[in-house]
């Protein structure tokens, strides 16, 4: 406190002012008070709306105008979960708030709901003197259609955290943006930009492939950071040219090699870009010399392939399937494997190997090698395979290969499209039943069969009557308890007009119940579509009216990827009259509240989460959960943890240096809790070590979660953060699919 005299006031002025002042001091606090006391109960309410997706009137447009900066905030938050374009213009003024952080919200909120007046909204804010602004409109523009070339007139920023946000969002929207603009900025970029903008500018060039940007790439895959070798790489692998190859190679050929997880990643995305561009070198004509590059894509997959990484394994061994795929082989060759050129014999000695790999992963993969490189000589050791496999996924992957290259494959598919199969007994001589997995791999093996393979029919069977057989199965698997393999039936019987498969579209349409009901009507609505669009007029009159029924109804659904779906199916067939198909705007507009679950624990609001160990076959690792932008979802989470929910499940989906995804019961992919959650997109960014719920559109996660292995800014926004590791991350890159793990909170 300052005590010189010339601060002093005399002692009736003093009263004065205090007369003056205490008034209004006890009006500020009382309405603080009363701020904090009604703050709860708005901030209960605005979850409820954001939870329903609906807001009562203008309810939620009130709360933008709130006295309170957090009521304001949580509204705007709301307003673009919600997704409501009646909120576009109270959001658009509310980018004048005087809290930056509500102003920072309302640009996220506004990308998500999209428009062109929010477009123009955030392309504005972009310029924004506030930094942090910046960035939110920068971000909002990522998810908002049309935000292109806004990002890329923003890529061009002096400030390279500005750059980076730019290029991240701008990954996005590629096809939004002139293509000789963008290729300018790239190649503008890649000579000077900083490490941290260059390898974005590289995830943005995967997408957007020139070949004059190959000169500036390849140097970069063969020397500096790790993120930019990888990022190159995987750039170079997008252009269909001998020179990109020759960059690919060089990058091989480097003696700048990193150690431990940087190696391997580096080696991971170095099989994936011969994975893609191996066939340049590999495609000779027959009887001519190979070239001398086949040798050396040889010698790098036979290397990668006996790594001590299993992951470098496998991401080997899809290569050596992916570079072969389309390359012919002689007939004769099944029976005389001499006639096959040395690199080829070399690779399928090496795929063969790797069937006894103690790892579940490598052998999946060895499979799909071992059948593309070898062919039909390798059509009884699978169908002996298939029958002596106990992992449904070594099974499923053993049917792919023999769709692909076993010479009358027609009945073994047939077979395992059934739940029923011959093989060892269970007990009491019943016969094992088929996985839903296997039954499902089946049936799409026998629709490329049809489709690709017209001479790899039975002696003696017309084509007429193995496509009559083959529509049966489909058919009859409409019916199939597991709701996998009926939806992946139904749009498979696209190929199969006729008013038999209408009707079983139509029966599964109405007999679809329960939490996976969306998923079997946008399957219907795929078979229907694409057998409407091939024949629609040799359909019977009866059949027609069916399809046009089902779309319409689709258009009533509650679920907005079933009714856009529809709508995208009506037009594209011209099943449905045009003026009976509504806009897509209104068919976002006019979305019932969504009903909430029993099963769920209550509507939360932020919440200090505690910190989870997850217990592998690989050791243990630790999340720490974050209620704040996700409060729902930790909930959903915690509450599964208790019940006992994720016990004994596996990471059923690995994709190394990406994402590795565990919580499914099923195992597939397909599984859940019985009922979906509703998403908590934030600004929050994948970088490594990142939380997130798995889902196949807007609300539509459950528990499944994946964690993120390196920075995926493609994602933010687009997927519920939730927490991150903060402890074992080594853990976590050593996860192999299929291994197990335990959750449990830490006191």
């Amino acid at each position: 406190m300052n005590t010189h005299p010339s601060y002093r006031l005399p002692n009736r002025w003093s009263r004065f002012c205090l007369l003056l002042v205490l008034p209004v001091l006890a009006l500020g606090a009382a309405a603080c008070s009363n701020e904090a006391a009604v703050r709860p109960a708005k901030l209960r309410d605005i979850a409820r709306w954001q939870d329903a997706r609906f807001a009562p009137g203008d309810s939620l447009q009130l709360m933008l105008q709130d006295p309170d900066a957090h009521i304001r905030l949580a509204a705007a938050r709301a307003a673009g979960l919600i997704g409501r374009t009646s909120a576009v213009p109270r959001l658009v003024e509310t980018l004048n708030d005087a809290s930056l952080t509500v102003r920072g919200q309302a640009c996220f909120a506004l990308g998500l709901i999209g428009g062109e007046t929010a477009v123009q909204a955030l392309g504005r804010a972009a310029a924004d003197p506030h930094h942090d602004i910046g960035l939110a409109a920068l971000a909002g523009l990522a998810q908002a259609k049309g935000g292109g070339p806004a990002l890329l007139a923003a890529t061009a920023a002096a400030d390279p955290r500005v750059a980076a946000a730019a290029w991240d969002g701008l990954r996005n929207r590629v096809n939004e943006v002139d293509h000789r603009a963008l290729i300018a900025a790239m190649d503008s970029n890649l000579t000077q930009a900083s490490p941290e903008v260059l390898w974005r500018v590289l995830r943005c060039a995967e997408l957007a492939p020139d070949t004059s940007l190959i000169k500036a790439m390849a140097p970069l895959a063969a020397d500096g950071p790790t993120q930019v070798r990888v990022h190159a790489l995987r750039a170079l692998a997008g252009q269909d040219d001998d020179r990109a190859l020759d960059g690919v190679l060089a990058c091989a050929a480097s003696g700048k090699r990193p150690r431990g997880r940087d190696r391997s990643r580096l080696d991971i995305a170095l099989c994936r870009a011969l994975g893609r561009l191996g066939k340049l070198a590999l495609d000779t004509p027959a009887g001519a010399d190979p070239e001398p590059r086949a040798e050396v894509i040889t010698e790098i997959l036979t290397a990668a392939a006996g790594s001590t990484d299993p992951h470098v394994a496998e991401a080997a061994l899809r290569a050596m399937a992916s570079c072969v795929e389309g390359i012919p082989l002689p007939p004769e060759a099944a029976r005389r494997e001499s006639l096959l050129p040395v690199w080829r014999i070399r690779l399928g000695k090496v795929a063969s190997a790797a069937l006894d790999s103690p790892h579940l992963g490598v052998r999946r993969d060895a499979v799909g090698a071992w059948a593309a490189l070898r062919g039909a000589g390798c059509a009884g050791e699978l169908a002996a395979l298939l029958a002596k496999a106990r992992k449904p996924m070594i099974q499923a992957a053993a049917v792919q290969a023999i769709g692909a290259v076993h010479p009358d494959p027609l009945l073994l598919l047939l077979g395992r499209a059934d739940r029923q199969v011959a093989g060892p007994p269970t007990g009491a001589g019943s016969p094992a039943e088929n996985p839903p997995l296997v039954r499902t791999a089946a049936l799409e093996a026998l629709a490329t069969v049809m489709a690709t393979r017209p001479g790899a029919l039975p002696a003696g069977v017309a084509a007429g009557t193995a496509r009559a057989r083959v529509a049966l199965v489909l058919r009859r698997s409409c019916q199939d308890p597991d709701f996998v393999v009926a939806a992946t039936a139904a749009g498979l019987l696209a190929n199969y007009p006729d008013s038999l498969s209408v009707g079983a579209l139509a029966d599964l349409w109405n007999r679809a119940r329960g939490p996976e009901r969306y998923e079997l009507r946008r399957a219907v609505i795929k078979g229907l579509a694409g057998m409407a669009k091939a024949s629609v007029d040799s359909l019977p009159a009866s059949s027609r009216a069916a399809c046009d029924r089902l779309l319409q109804e689709g258009f009533d659904s509650p679920d907005l990827r079933v009714r856009l779906e529809a709508r995208a199916a009506a037009l594209a067939t011209g099943t449905v009259p045009v003026a009976l198909v509504p806009a897509e705007a209104s068919l976002r507009e006019t979305l019932p509240a969504v009903s909430r679950s029993p099963d769920q624990p209550p509507v939360a609001v932020p919440f200090k989460a505690p910190r989870v160990r997850c217990v592998t076959d690989r050791g243990e690792f630790v999340i720490t959960l974050d209620g704040r932008p996700a409060p729902n979802t930790c909930a959903v989470f915690l509450d599964l943890m208790d019940r006992g929910f994720y016990d004994g499940l596996t990471y059923h989906r690995v994709v190394p240096d990406f994402v590795i995804q565990g919580g499914d019961p099923r195992g597939d992919g397909w599984g859940g809790p019985g009922y979906t959650i509703r998403s908590e997109w934030s600004r929050a960014p994948f970088v490594r070590g990142t939380v997130g719920i798995a889902h196949d559109g807007k609300d539509t996660g459950g528990s499944q979660f994946f964690i993120t292995q390196s920075p995926q800014p493609h994602l933010n926004g687009r997927y519920t953060v939730f927490g991150r590791v903060t402890k074992g991350m080594d853990v976590v890159d050593r996860i192999e699919v299929g291994d197990h793990f335990k959750l449990e909170v830490i006191p």
